[in-house]
């Protein structure tokens, strides 16, 4: 019987785990050295097992090549850090979004603001909508600007930072600030109209 090769596992995106008590102090300093972009997590020190244990505090870390490699060669670079086996990621971007739970409510919610980038590493790149989500979000904002019958550009500006909503901030700002803009407007025009309208009725 011929016994048949294993595949061999090749990716671009890998994860690991460091644990504080068993990683060198220079661990990122090791890292740094590779001049590959990678990602650290906040430190997960509020995590709980499923029979509600604490797990150990640890770091995720998602780790860059420009193109696919082995887990010989990811091995050979946290050799020094002590860490458990390196996972290939299929999705760089959930990945990073997990680092602080964000699709996963049930869990303990990590700040993105402690999510860290190094070696030219754009954390802003993980966080980019989709197509489909920036659709969702502009249709949210069109109801929201009804609903509250903002015309006033600055004021939706206001409103965003004030609610902490990153994402109609980015959009209003980088990505439809033209369309956000005449919503605005046509609201505004709407509110000139009822002014016009009422006068005439005092007249």
């Amino acid at each position: 019987m011929i016994e048949k090769k294993k595949k061999l596992v090749k990716g671009r995106d890998w994860t690991f785990i460091v644990y504080p008590e068993s990683a060198p102090e220079n661990w990122r300093d090791i890292l740094n050295q590779t001049h590959l972009e990678w990602v650290e997590s906040p430190l997960h020190n509020k995590d709980v097992n499923s029979d509600g244990s604490k797990k150990k505090a640890h770091w995720h870390i998602l780790l860059r090549f420009s193109g696919p490699v082995t887990i010989k060669r990811i091995n050979d670079i946290i050799e020094p850090l002590n860490t458990p086996i390196p996972q290939k990621v299929g999705s760089a971007k959930g990945m990073v979004r997990y680092f602080a739970h964000m699709d996963n409510p049930e869990k303990y919610q990590y700040s993105i603001e402690d999510i860290r980038a190094h070696n030219g590493a754009d954390i802003a790149d993980f966080f980019k909508l989709s197509s489909s989500q920036n659709l969702h979000a502009m249709k949210q904002i069109f109801q929201f600007i009804k609903a509250k019958e903002i015309d006033n550009y600055i004021d939706f500006l206001n409103f965003c930072l004030e609610q902490g909503n990153d994402d109609w901030f980015d959009i209003a700002i980088n990505h439809n600030t033209l369309a956000i803009n005449k919503m605005l407007d046509a609201m505004w025009q709407k509110h000139q109209g009822l002014k016009a309208k009422n006068k005439v009725y005092k007249v």
